[in-house]
């Protein structure tokens, strides 16, 4: 973020707060990085409610434990050019079936057999621009995903969009292994 020019960021905090503030104050840095501390886990947005109300227009809203590899500036063009209220960052994710796929009708009657398909999906990385204006339906002291945002927004007739990016350029490293891989993929 920072090399496209990001120099404030608000990291919301629960469990661990005390250890992940002290990490942070280790390191002298140009940005600023400033916390929402909850009392109670708010889940993915309703951490979002309690932005300061100089936070305007549109910011990007990522979960801790992903890398995405882009053109930030991009992702930002495109959620403006679609006026989009938000634009999920979403990752083509493909996976071979080893075992040949039975698509059935009628309760039971084979219509096709596809031999080991390879099946192709847009998944939510957990990387977002939001209009900040669409936090304001935040519900104040509750828990609220993310996706619940985007399912109210959606509801309400607003614009949600999706920015594709390649399965390269999505790193995970919630779990342990995916960790391990993006390490060695930035030799670190």
């Amino acid at each position: 973020f920072h090399s496209f020019g990001m120099m404030d960021f608000y990291v919301t905090l629960s469990h661990k707060s005390k250890m992940i503030k002290a990490y942070f104050e280790e390191f002298k840095t140009k940005y600023k990085i400033k916390y929402i501390d909850e009392e109670k886990p708010l889940g993915t947005a309703g951490g979002l409610k309690y932005l300061p109300p100089e936070v305007s227009g549109v910011i990007f809203v990522t979960n801790s434990d992903i890398i995405i590899e882009g053109d930030y500036r991009k992702i930002l063009k495109f959620h403006k050019d679609n006026k989009n209220e938000i634009t999920i960052v979403a990752s083509v994710k493909n996976y071979n079936i080893p075992y040949g796929v039975c698509e059935i009708e009628n309760g039971g009657i084979l219509r096709k057999l596809k031999e080991k398909p390879d099946l192709s999906f847009l998944v939510n990385t957990g990387m977002y621009v939001v209009n900040s204006s669409a936090l304001s339906i935040i519900p104040e002291g509750e828990y609220y995903h993310i996706t619940q945002l985007i399912d109210d927004l959606k509801c309400d007739g607003r614009r949600i969009g999706v920015y594709p990016i390649s399965e390269n350029a999505w790193m995970d490293v919630g779990e342990w292994g995916k960790y391990k891989e993006t390490l060695e993929k930035f030799k670190l």
